[in-house]
């Protein structure tokens, strides 16, 4: 059998020919795109609350996301039996950590903000990926 030290080894971690990563991030960054412009046009065009259209619109983007995940940044993998639900606790974590950081951090003041705010971004991010890479898609090759 393989070390475990090889790059095939079992408990590998992220391979330098591992593609999930760059993959997630240009999906996240178009998910976010199309989110930020569907949320501004129905928070300023639509009679809704502005909480309730901008959170409409991102739940109607779970399941967008959690598709697109599977057919493009994780196609050689098969999802957890589950994989929709946990994707979409993920992304209620998500939207737990950037209100807590931003609770915590955030001073009204703008550019400290702005820091605040890519911080809570980033910290949700790499959350997001990592629950989605190793228990929404998990890597059964080694099965």
């Amino acid at each position: 059998g393989e070390s475990l030290a090889s790059p095939g080894g079992r408990h590998a971690m992220m391979l330098p020919r591992d593609t999930t990563l760059p993959r997630f991030v240009a999906v996240g960054g178009a998910l976010a795109m199309l989110y930020a412009m569907l949320a501004a046009l129905a928070t300023s065009q639509l009679s809704l609350p502005k909480a309730v259209a901008s959170g409409l619109i991102w739940t109607l983007f779970i399941p967008v996301g959690f598709w697109i995940h599977r057919r493009f940044t994780f196609a050689a993998r098969r999802p957890h039996r589950l994989g929709l639900w946990l994707y979409a606790a993920t992304q209620v974590l998500g939207i737990g950590i950037v209100a807590a950081v931003s609770y915590l951090l955030a001073r009204g003041m703008f550019w400290p903000d702005l820091l605040v705010h890519l911080l809570a971004s980033v910290l949700a991010a790499i959350t997001s990926y990592l629950i989605t890479h190793w228990l929404v898609f998990p890597d059964r090759s080694a099965d």
